[in-house]
């Protein structure tokens, strides 16, 4: 077998882009996130040469600037003035070229940046907040080349990596944007492309040129891509939902049915399928052109087909071969074709079988290469891809010096091409994933580091790499034993892992209160609401348009557009008077060294993270003199399976029947032998943990495992001898000698120590005890509403409002507070619209809920809405406090207690979304924890399962807690909890493991 060298087109490195050639460019090279998006120039162009691009950062949906290049610069002044938005009343320019202006509508201060050049006439212009971007953009167009230098501008650490993309896709028209995700997908920047693809029906919809067919190709060409973007990044039901949207179109065009198979092949791949994925690729696709002869001998071309003929859609396509000039209906089918030959290559080589994986591999790069003689610069990835499988076709017969050159040869490929991109590290870690397997583990070590130092220069995760990276961290686990470097580089590199997005948001939090509960604080926060007021709207947009495309009525858009417009200028403002503020022109950073941990911790704490990592678990402890690093014993499988059999040990709901049964605590020895073995000596000597969860064990406390053997050999000796099963006093639980604080990541633990405490003046508010709706006919044993029967809709029932859970808990507070620091909302006062109206939520150091958690779905096939259970109000009420409207809440809160059901659990993801967060959702931590973190709550003590009422467990829990005042939350829940233990109809874990305490549980419970 042999394979075509012919060589392709070659990209320069992003160091040498040029701005005047290029549709973008970034913005200086550290700080914010900023880029210049070049944009159309209507009626301001002169000439074929003028340019003009916006500059876009990431915490600002609108532009904060504009430049222009004018090969004339006749009239000048007046063609850049028509473009503006509002009139500028401007001092004289200096002799530099620079002139200061106000705003004559909105009063905000402007830069303007003049220069004539050889190329014509440069001007950049925009806000005074973002002065230094514009200063950056402006130097980068003069010399033609990426200035580097530190984006200093106000930015609110929201880490949404999508912002920047989101902003382009608002001032792009619809090609272009089918181009840019294109070339995002081949990047390996999958989350942007979907963004891209996402926002191009209603650029369409804005945009009413064109006919019909081209609007119906494009729109089946974008939404595959939108399905391929999804599946790529994990999401694989919305691929189906969106697949299955793409084949009701009924597409027959040679080159979009190629699409589809192609794409839905990679669907199957992605998911595991590999027999599926042969199958698809096996499907026949009609040929080039071979229009269809009706009974009577007419000819007919469906009208996907005659879009492909007729309309710009070809050159779209071509976006994804990123050519100048639009490949003939031919080209682009080979390609297509190639593409699907590598595809099973990979499925036969995952099948183990190399030398029909190899045949096929070859086929699909000759034929690749045969079109335009190899000079398709964009098939650079697909032939990597390709080279890439073959090597690992070889390296299974034991052929290495052949897998290692291609392996070499396929990253060269794409740094050619993709520079600075995801792909690049892909190709990276695949190669150093080999070196690894064969002995060059030095070599492997140094391309891993790499790979990490790039994903963190750019604030990224590893989402998508987790199987390349897991060699790597193997190596790391395995020479920890010897060398502290290697803790210290697992430790970085497990940072980069996906974090829930209550993280981010605590994060978010304590940089807004990082210099107290001032004016910049509450500008701050303002900014962050009026952030997510637009992401609702960009959402509530793309429903509209898409119901309309499905022939729906006009759901209101031109009043959703001129809502976002609003918006857009709101925050414009707001970003522009926190750059007033130097604390808010920093930026955060998000990996924490293990030095800088060491720093944080005090004597007689550890922090103790756990990575799931494609399958294995990996753990750091990390004490203020020492650290330790190892692979866990257990596989995540494994480890999801004995935290499932704990679970279902402790509560169950079975036919809307919850059940305790007696705990299994020998699995609970096995999961603290396999997590915690290796670091026994260092955890002993530990009296405040905090554990950072990932994977499974991010739904179980881990204050409820043992290696108490002997404790636990007199539990099954006592039971033998006719004793209690439900009896587990006597047995040292982890959680009975140390305090236990949950963290959502490193970088938001070590923002949220040093966090000031509440400027509250008041020390309790207590919520809870909804009045029913009808007679209250029994006592609920647990607050989770779940034993209700669910009717058929995705509402609750309202049975579910007629179990109120008891105010006592509340009242008992109340009697340790005092009546003059103390405030309760209970009964028909307690419902969601007094809750949100309440002005001086706020003025409360403590906000303790108790009352029902909702926080599952009715019913199958119903999305998870996280809510509080309340009174109802009014005819608007709802009679619920739901994930969104908490989010708006505004507190100034040491701690909220959420006393009810599993409230550590999770969000949907459309919940998430609708809340206006462009992140997380999906994983548990990230509901209604999230969003009272996001309201002001610097701590959340929140529940693991349903809060048992049996025994007046949950009462006595935080009766103890409060009465423990002086000493720190996690010491005054430890010390409740013992209380519990040591009783033996509460000994259980049920009734005293279940309220975990997310933040950081050394900060004092006070009483004042």
């Amino acid at each position: 077998m042999t394979i075509t060298m012919t060589a392709g087109a070659v990209l320069a490195n992003a160091s040498d882009l040029q701005p005047s050639v290029a549709e973008s460019f970034p913005v200086g090279t550290s700080g914010s996130a900023c880029l210049a998006q070049s944009v159309t120039m209507g009626a301001a162009r002169a000439s074929v040469f003028d340019r003009k691009w916006v500059v876009l950062c990431s915490d600002a949906a609108k532009p904060v600037g504009t430049a222009y290049v004018l090969k004339n610069d006749t009239d000048a002044a007046a063609r850049i003035a028509s473009a503006r938005e509002e009139t500028l009343e401007c001092s004289p320019t200096d002799a530099f070229g620079r002139a200061s202006c106000r705003g004559a509508a909105s009063g905000l201060e402007w830069r303007i940046y003049r220069r004539s050049t050889d190329r014509g006439l440069i001007v950049v212009e925009g806000l005074a907040g973002f002065d230094s971007a514009l200063q950056l953009a402006f130097e980068s167009i003069a010399r033609d080349h990426v200035v580097p230098g530190n984006v200093t501008i106000a930015n609110l650490g929201t880490q949404d990596a999508l912002a920047l993309a989101k902003a382009r896709a608002a001032v792009t028209d619809a090609d272009t944007l089918i181009g840019q995700g294109y070339r995002d997908n081949s990047a390996g920047s999958y989350a942007e492309a979907a963004e891209f693809f996402a926002a191009v029906p209603e650029r369409m919809a804005e945009d009413q040129g064109g006919n019909e067919a081209s609007r119906l190709s494009r729109l089946h060409e974008v939404t595959i891509n939108r399905a391929l973007q999804n599946s790529n990044l994990g999401a694989f039901e919305q691929a189906r939902r969106l697949f299955d949207d793409a084949d009701r179109m009924g597409a027959s065009d040679a080159v979009q049915t190629r699409l589809a198979r192609n794409y839905e092949a990679i669907d199957a791949i992605n998911r595991g399928d590999l027999d599926k994925a042969l199958e698809i690729l096996a499907r026949p696709v009609p040929p080039i052109f071979a229009p269809a002869a009706t009974a009577d001998g007419t000819v007919r071309i469906d009208t996907l087909t005659a879009a492909g003929l007729n309309s710009s859609g070809g050159t779209a396509l071509s976006g994804i071969l990123g050519q100048p000039t639009r490949l003939t209906p031919n080209e682009r089918a080979a390609i297509v074709d190639a593409q699907a030959k590598q595809l099973r290559g990979t499925v036969l080589r995952l099948q183990g079988k190399p030398d029909a994986a190899r045949s096929a591999l070859v086929a699909a790069y000759n034929d690749a290469m045969r079109v335009r003689d190899g000079r398709v610069v964009s098939i650079t990835r697909l032939r990597a891809q390709t080279l890439s499988e073959m090597a690992l076709s070889y390296e299974a017969q034991g052929r290495t010096a052949e897998a290692e050159a291609l392996l070499r040869r396929a990253l060269s490929l794409v740094e050619s091409q993709y520079p600075d991109s995801i792909s690049v590290n892909a190709a990276r870690a695949r190669l150093a994933g080999f070196l690894s397997r064969h002995g060059a583990t030095d070599e492997a070590i140094g391309i891993y580091r790499t790979v990490v130092a790039d994903v963190t220069e750019r604030r990224g995760t590893l989402v998508g790499m987790t199987n390349l990276m897991r060699p790597y961290f193997d190596l790391l686990a395995t020479k920890s034993a010897t060398d502290p470097a290697a803790i210290a580089a697992l430790f970085q590199a497990s940072q980069l892992i996906e974090r829930p997005g209550a993280a981010d948001t605590l994060a978010v939090l304590s940089r807004e209160l990082e210099g107290g509960s001032d004016e910049a604080a509450s500008l701050f926060r303002s900014s962050l609401a009026i952030t997510r007021d637009l992401e609702r709207t960009r959402i509530a947009l793309a429903r509209a348009n898409a119901e309309m495309a499905a022939g729906g009525p006009d759901p209101g858009i031109a009043a959703m557009r001129e809502q976002q417009d609003r918006l857009r200028g709101a925050q414009l403002q707001t970003v522009e008077a926190l750059s007033a503020y130097p604390r808010y022109r920093a930026v955060a950073h998000r990996v924490v060294t293990l030095d800088d941990m060491r720093a944080t911790l005090a004597p007689g704490e550890g922090y103790l993270k756990l990575a799931n990592l494609a399958g294995s678990f990996y753990a750091v402890l990390v004490t203020p003199d020492t650290a330790k690093a190892w692979k866990v014993a257990m596989s995540a499988a494994e480890v999801s399976d004995a935290v499932t059999t704990l679970r279902d040990s402790i509560s169950v709901t079975i036919n809307g029947v919850q059940s305790t049964y007696p705990f299994d605590v020998d699995t609970a020895v096995k999961l603290d032998k396999a997590l915690l073995d290796p670091a026994t000596g260092e955890i002993a000597t530990v009296r405040h943990l905090v554990f950072e969860p990932d994977g499974a064990m991010l739904r179980l406390p881990i204050n409820l495992l043992t290696s108490d053997t002997k404790g636990v050999a007199a539990y099954h000796a006592r039971v033998n001898a006719g004793g209690d099963e439900y009896d587990f006093t006597g047995i040292d639980w982890l959680g009975r000698d140390r305090a236990v604080s949950t963290a959502l990541s490193a970088a938001s633990f070590r923002d949220a120590r040093k966090t000031p405490a509440s400027q509250a003046k008041r020390s309790f508010l207590g919520l809870g005890q909804n009045a029913p709706l009808g007679p209250v006919t029994s006592v609920p044993g647990v607050r989770s509403g779940a034993e209700a029967n669910i009717d058929a809709a995705c509402d609750w029932p309202v049975s579910t409002w007629n179990q109120p859970v008891s105010d006592l808990e509340l009242l008992k507070a109340t009697s340790v507070f005092g009546a003059s620091q103390s405030s309760l909302m209970i009964g028909a006062a307690f419902t969601d619209e007094a809750v949100e109206a309440r002005e001086d939520l706020d003025q409360f150091r403590i906000v303790h809920f108790a009352t029902h958690g909702l926080v599952t779905a009715p019913r199958v096939g119903c999305p998870v809405r996280p809510a509080l259970l309340t009174s109802f109000g009014d005819a608007k009420s709802d009679g619920l406090l739901s994930f969104g409207e908490i989010f708006d809440l505004h507190l100034d809160a040491d701690l909220v207690i959420l006393s009810a059901c599993d409230t550590a659990g999770g969000a949907g993801l459309a919940v998430t979304r609708e809340a206006g967060l462009s992140s997380g959702g999906g994983q548990a931590l990230d509901g209604l924890v999230r969003a009272f973190i996001a309201a002001g709550g610097r701590q959340v003590i929140a529940s693991h399962w349903p809060a048992p009422d049996d025994f007046n467990a949950t009462e006595r829990l935080f009766n103890g807690f409060y009465h423990a005042n002086g000493t720190s939350v996690g010491e005054a829940l430890r010390t409740s909890e013992i209380a519990l233990m040591d009783d033996p109809v509460t000994s259980h874990p049920y009734y005293w493991a279940g309220f975990a305490v997310i933040g950081d549980s050394a900060r004092a419970l006070t009483v004042r």
